[in-house]
């Protein structure tokens, strides 16, 4: 009786002794891979902003498009092509900024601007040419290049300032090239 007293306080006192497993080893921190910062949200008046400019894109690429088929002018096409890759580069990138910022962009034109190109695409030579450049000359109103002016200053983000200040820029040079090929 004496040894098993013996046996169990030895087993005892050997328990502590080395016979647990030892502790897990440390998890490894994760790598530092790419993190994408989170994105900007756009202002309410810029979204309006952007669906204006992507309509008058729209409008505009359907205006110039027009010129090919009904002008006589060879630098009224020219100009008329130059014009169509601009504003559909314009198109893109607000189609672009849209995607970014998950917004569903409508490219749907008022009642005036479908009067507009049926007009025109009733037309043909000089008929045409003068109302061409009229509708380039006045594409846009001075209340829309100032909100385009005040959006490219005080933009809710980076890509919103560079898209006003892209389209401003277009509408003005639209406007100038219009008047300067209406006074030839």
């Amino acid at each position: 009786m004496k040894l098993h007293h013996v046996a169990c306080i030895v087993l005892l006192s050997l328990g502590g002794c080395g016979l647990t497993p030892p502790p897990a080893p440390r998890v490894p921190p994760l790598p530092k891979g790419p993190v994408s910062p989170p994105t900007p949200k756009l202002s309410a008046d810029d979204v309006s902003l952007l669906q204006q400019i992507n309509a008058r894109s729209a409008y505009m690429k359907a205006v110039t498009g027009l010129a090919a088929l009904h002008s006589d002018d060879e630098l009224i096409r020219g100009f008329a092509a130059q014009q169509a890759k601009d504003y559909d580069k314009t198109y893109t990138a607000a189609q672009k900024m849209a995607g970014i910022y998950t917004l569903s962009l409508s490219d749907a034109q008022s009642a005036t601007e479908k009067n507009r190109l049926a007009v025109l695409g009733r037309l043909y030579g000089r008929s045409f040419n003068r109302n061409f450049l009229y509708a380039l000359i006045h594409a846009s109103t001075v209340k829309e290049r100032a909100a385009l002016g005040q959006a490219k200053k005080n933009g809710s983000t980076a890509d919103m300032k560079s898209l006003a200040g892209a389209a401003l820029e277009l509408l003005e040079r639209s406007r100038e090239q219009g008047i300067g090929l209406k006074n030839r």
